[in-house]
């Protein structure tokens, strides 16, 4: 009997530590770092969902994964209309937040959307859309930096496993 609790006692104290030795996830930290993004959802929020006007809201969000496909996270963001028209193009101010298993990451831009009502576009194809790195929390508690992504040609389907890079200064 006394084989057989210290098994039991052995066997308990390993499996934790086996538990957490696989994982389907990856740290992220600071530093230079290419992540893929696959856009899960996407909705525009207005009184007139056909039609975008000053102060209504694109809400993104994004699975995160390292180049080699383990999960590092998410990527939500909020695109508010600041100002323009459906026909000249809008102004729009993009606050964004990366959650990650040892932080978070805030980051914020401006860009220019054709439409912002029209969710199957984020900008001009090609177009280099750079957030500026706001702050953190967690490892990520005093970040600076940029993080880019390249908005895909328009016949390219919309934000789906697409290149992200982070330049994060901690």
């Amino acid at each position: 009997m006394r084989d057989l609790r210290r098994w039991i006692c052995v066997f308990c104290l390993a499996l934790p530590i086996g538990a957490t030795a696989q994982t389907d996830e990856a740290l992220v930290g600071c530093g230079q770092t290419e992540l893929l993004h696959s856009n899960t959802s996407i909705r525009f929020v207005g009184a007139n969902p056909a039609k975008a006007d000053v102060g209504d809201r694109r809400i993104l969000h994004w699975y995160l994964e390292d180049l080699s496909g383990l999960y590092v996270g998410a990527f939500d963001v909020v695109t508010t209309v600041l100002g323009g028209s459906e026909d000249m193009g809008h102004y729009v101010r993009v606050d964004g937040s990366f959650t990650f298993l040892n932080g978070d990451i805030f980051v914020a831009t401006t860009t220019s959307l054709a439409n912002a009502a029209y969710t199957h576009s984020s900008g001009d194809a090609q177009q280099v859309i750079d957030w500026a790195v706001t702050g953190g929390t967690g490892d990520f508690a005093n970040a600076g930096g940029i993080v880019s992504i390249s908005v895909p040609e328009e016949h390219e389907p919309h934000l789906d496993n697409r290149p992200l890079s982070l330049d994060i200064r901690c």
